[in-house]
């Protein structure tokens, strides 16, 4: 009941305008991908329909869209043209008319350009994710979908064949799921050495995260995400944002529920050339082509920014006790020395470190609950925030190889430094799998 209350809630107060509506006489698919779409080629078909068999057909909701600060009104013309004369027979599910890719995938195309022109460049990705969604959960409330995830993928990516068996086998009370990835080479060296480098990054900055305790240790692609339905609307959507929407979109899904990494294979990312979000894995790939040397490239969190964080978190329950205490004297207690710890404090006083605890003391009764709402306000934002305080207070950002001389290490233990970017994505990947 309650979860009715919420769908029905959002669907009358937050769902996007203009999206069409349909009603089913029964459901017609069991599982739905939702896939942004901007300058992309006609080969994403061919991708298309490679989409794993699930236990019931599947649903593609592809969303093309612009942002007004691409001028050029053809940048979809060759996706759109395609999608038109695809030679893929028309169904009709209920008043529905989709493309049957294969025997258990359909395809539905939502143009947002063709519908209400390009899009702001302010609400990007965000608002083609929110659609796509919106539109996904308007047809599962009418009886057209029977599942209850809305996978959220992007066109560069490959679903692995355990897709959506990893999907069944995710905790009953998650409300999302992160699946494992591994970006696969393309057609540019430099472009395939700069984003298995990136990656790498990524890896590291969550292996630091879980290091130090954070309930945010997880990944944040837009390419890897599943979320449950309920708790989609719960959260009011996606955020309508150029770019970081997946994670701020997560960084609210944890506070009403668990986030679960899967394991599993995993989704396969083209390596390529992208500049169509602001920052994020494309900006960053280029960045790291633009320095000329890639070995050297100082994209890596300090792992002492990672040691403050776990004094830190470390101190909870003593917090809890008495939040007026001197953190730095807490912090040397944990372990840090004396200057990290100064400096720990200082860039906690700078995120409002004595109001955020004040609050959680007033809506505590024991320092369980203190916890759980100290983690709702010192959530993944503050967490990024922490870090990049630290590093500007002169833990610098480091490349691979300097990652070799620190401590703590946050690689697998089995592999011994000199590390190369092939020996840890090989590593990574092995333990990435079930």
């Amino acid at each position: 009941m309650q979860d009715s209350v919420a769908l029905q809630r959002y669907l009358q107060r937050h769902i996007e305008t203009g999206l069409p509506r349909h009603s089913f006489e029964q459901p017609h698919w069991l599982h739905v991908v939702i896939i942004p779409a901007y300058k992309e080629s006609s080969d994403l078909l061919k991708n298309l329909r490679r989409m794993p068999a699930g236990t019931g057909r599947t649903l593609i909701i592809l969303v093309l869209n612009r942002p007004d600060t691409d001028c050029d009104p053809q940048a979809n013309a060759e996706l759109r043209i395609a999608v038109q004369n695809a030679s893929l027979p028309q169904v009709q599910r209920c008043s529905v008319t989709v493309l049957s890719l294969n025997k258990h995938t359909d395809l539905y195309l939502h143009d947002i350009e063709v519908l209400c022109g390009p899009t702001p460049a302010a609400l990007g990705v965000g608002l083609a994710r929110k659609s796509g969604c919106d539109l996904a959960l308007q047809w599962m409330v009418a009886g057209g979908i029977s599942g209850q995830w809305l996978c959220c993928t992007d066109a560069d990516a490959s679903a692995p064949q355990d897709y959506f068996e990893q999907l069944d086998s995710a905790p009953l009370d998650a409300v999302a799921a992160i699946f494992r990835f591994q970006h696969m080479p393309g057609e540019s060296l430099a472009c395939n050495t700069a984003t298995e480098l990136y990656e790498l990054r990524l890896h590291h900055y969550v292996l630091g995260l879980g290091y130090s305790g954070s309930p945010y240790a997880y990944h944040t692609l837009g390419s890897c995400i599943a979320i449950r339905a309920v708790a989609y609307a719960q959260v009011r959507g996606f955020p309508k944002r150029a770019g970081a929407e997946d994670f701020y979109m997560l960084n609210k899904l944890a506070k009403v529920g668990p986030i679960s990494s899967l394991a599993g294979q995993y989704i396969q990312l083209q390596s390529r050339h992208s500049t169509r979000i602001p920052f994020g894995t494309g900006p960053a790939v280029e960045a790291i082509i633009a320095a000329g040397r890639p070995d050297g490239a100082q994209i890596f969190d300090h792992p002492r920014c990672f040691e403050a964080l776990r004094a830190f978190l470390a101190s909870l329950p003593e917090l809890a006790q008495n939040p007026d205490a001197a953190l730095s004297q807490i912090f040397i207690r944990q372990g840090l020395h004396a200057t990290v710890a100064e400096q720990s404090d200082a860039a906690l006083q700078t995120l409002g470190i004595r109001s955020g605890l004040a609050h959680c003391e007033r809506q505590s009764g024991s320092s369980a609950q203190f916890q759980r709402q100290f983690h709702q306000w010192f959530d993944a934002f503050r967490t990024l925030k922490f870090i990049h305080l630290m590093r500007d207070a002169g833990w610098e950002k480091q490349s691979l190889t300097q990652l070799d001389s620190l401590r703590p290490n946050f690689w697998p233990s089995s592999t011994q430094p000199p590390h190369s970017t092939q020996r840890l994505r090989a590593k990574l990947s092995s333990l990435n799998h079930a």
